[in-house]
């Protein structure tokens, strides 16, 4: 019987205009309704998470920033795998010598050292994906990503991994060039305490080896007394194939990349047609 939902939220509990149908609000409130626990498993930083959500008026604690932290439904930190400041040291300077553009997560907020660099990386990116879009779209689409993850600019790299006030949480990192991507990828996952993973086909995420969507869902379903076999994981990229692998009862989303279907025991609609409100309810019906 399955005890817990765990939702990725970008392509998944999400829509193409990154926000939350209330099909997928109706269906988690039914299924927490017949007493399941819902938690959100997201790479996002906690407060970018909760602004999305809590639109809907939905609240759920939330294992974020891929395993690197999670939280309870109150925001208060049950647990946090921070990166050693010498491996982030050399994780920011093989990013940096590959001409990546990187940002650091930390327990102050995101950080950039270069946000008219970042701008005008996704804006690019964005013309890529979205090539019907008009220009004007895609930059405001940009300014608000900026505005509303509250992204810090600190040109001086040494301010930020100098800072031992600072936590250090996740990296992530963008190049439109996939030989860089993959570059960037080998020579980082040589490092034993390194996990290394992507959200969407531009990008790496780079975090300490425990901070695992997986390892950290599995500690969290513990605390819970409940089982991975009595958890529903749902996902579609990379960085979710760690939970999906672990849990119970794993699906993957109809827009999902072809390696997470593949692994995963499930498929489901996509991320614009509801795909976790039908898969939450398909669940139900062989759940009682």
């Amino acid at each position: 019987m399955i005890k817990v939902i765990a939702s990725d939220m970008d392509g998944t509990l999400l829509n193409s205009d990154i926000e939350i149908a209330q099909e997928n609000v109706e269906a988690i409130e039914k299924a927490r309704a017949k007493g399941i626990h819902f938690v959100l498993c997201t790479g996002r930083m906690y407060d970018d998470a909760m602004g999305l959500i809590n639109k809907v008026n939905l609240y759920a604690p939330a294992i974020c920033m891929n395993g690197a932290e999670i939280r309870d439904e109150h925001g208060k930190i049950i647990l946090q795998h921070p990166i050693d400041r010498n491996l982030a040291r050399n994780t920011y300077n093989t990013l940096t010598e590959l001409g990546m553009y990187t940002e650091f997560f930390t327990d102050m907020g995101p950080i950039t050292t270069d946000k008219a660099r970042g701008k005008e990386f996704m804006i690019e990116m964005h013309k890529r994906i979205h090539p019907d879009v008009p220009a004007e779209a895609i930059m405001d689409k940009v300014e608000e990503r900026f505005e509303s993850k509250d992204v810090h600019e600190i040109p001086d790299v040494e301010r930020i991994l100098g800072n031992k006030d600072l936590t250090i949480l996740k990296f992530i990192s963008f190049s439109s060039d996939k030989d860089i991507l993959a570059k960037a990828k080998k020579k980082l996952e040589k490092e034993s305490d390194l996990s290394v993973t992507s959200s969407f086909s531009d990008n790496i995420e780079i975090t300490h080896r425990e901070a695992q969507k997986g390892i950290s869902l599995q500690y969290y379903v513990e605390k819970l007394g409940v089982t991975l076999d009595e958890t529903f994981a749902i996902g579609d990229n990379m960085n979710d194939i760690s939970m999906l692998k672990m849990a119970g009862y794993s699906v993957a989303m109809g827009n999902a990349e072809e390696e997470v279907k593949d692994l995963a025991k499930h498929v489901t609609l996509s991320n614009d047609e509801h795909g976790v409100a039908s898969a939450i309810y398909k669940m139900l019906e062989t759940n009682d």
